[in-house]
């Protein structure tokens, strides 16, 4: 069983905007939600950081490695967060990640973790290192 899993991370998925400013030819975007349960919380019962830390980087991973198509791997780089609101372990998160910057050897994620309401919990930022998949 992999982190995934343990994680209860569900629903994943990379999709495009079309980009008014042609400077940029799409924008990416993805969205995922992790099932929460007592695994997931702190001794007061409510989600813990470092729970949320690991759905951002999993999940931006991901969507790096769905973005590249094979021709790189995403590996995480350094990651940032603040922790906006208190959630429960109960219900779950949605994570909702947009891509700052897409670039030949690093992806940069903004990353926001919401409730069921869409109340913000976490706002997190992920850097991914972009290696070749010929030097792995």
């Amino acid at each position: 069983m992999n982190m995934i899993d343990q994680l209860n991370i569900t629903d994943f998925q990379v999709f495009t905007d079309e980009n008014s400013d042609k400077s940029v030819s799409k924008i990416y975007k993805f969205t995922s939600k992790m099932i929460l349960s007592d695994f997931h919380a702190q001794p007061h019962g409510f989600l813990n950081g470092g729970a949320s830390l690991a759905l951002a980087e999993i999940t931006a991973g991901m969507a790096s490695n769905a973005i590249g198509s094979g021709q790189y791997f995403a590996l995480g780089q350094s990651i940032n967060a603040n922790h906006l609101n208190p959630k429960k372990c109960e219900g779950f998160v949605n994570v909702h990640g947009l891509l700052l910057k897409n670039g030949k050897r690093n992806h940069v994620w903004e990353i926001k973790i919401t409730d069921e309401n869409e109340t913000i919990i976490s706002q997190i930022t992920v850097v991914n290192a972009l290696v070749p998949q010929k030097k792995l």
